[in-house]
């Protein structure tokens, strides 16, 4: 593992064992469907699990969902192995990235389902996961697009 790299590994252990964490405390202090007011009329602790992806599209595909993830996972690694230098901002997306994915993964492959707590109303009900995945996803796109725009300047 390249030293660089080690920072990208902590932080998605972070993320991992806060998932971890956040959806324990969910599991054994609520019932599924209990909603606990946190800031109301914005945010409540909403107790669901979710067998789908995002919005639960595609209910009951936990095996293509543990597929995409063990996938995105080894693509991470194989990426860092060809990448000795990776930028800050491509770092803190790859470990958030990685550190969601694993949260879901883990849910899926242990119960085939995620537990997700995170419910500002009228918008779908998420978790910590999730929430890392879409930062570290939009971390890289908005790196590779940098990229993208700086090589474009030095080739005209």
């Amino acid at each position: 593992m390249r030293r660089q790299h080690i920072g990208i590994w902590i932080l998605a252990i972070v993320i991992f064992a806060l998932d971890r964490f956040f959806k324990g405390v969910v599991a054994t202090h609520m019932v599924p469907g209990q909603s606990v007011p946190v800031l109301p009329p914005v945010l409540w602790i909403t107790y669901i699990t979710n067998s789908g992806a995002a919005f639960s599209i595609l209910r009951h595909g936990a095996p293509l969902f543990i597929a995409i993830g063990v996938v995105i996972l080894i693509g991470l690694v194989i990426y860092l192995q060809r990448h000795p230098q990776v930028s800050k901002l491509f770092a803190w997306g790859a470990g958030l990235l990685a550190g969601g994915t694993a949260g879901n993964l883990w849910d899926r492959i242990v119960a085939g389902r995620v537990i997700d707590y995170i419910h500002f109303r009228y918008f779908a009900i998420f978790n910590l996961a999730d929430s890392a995945i879409v930062v570290g996803i939009a971390l890289i796109v908005i790196e590779f697009w940098r990229k993208d725009q700086a090589d474009g300047r030095s080739a005209d």
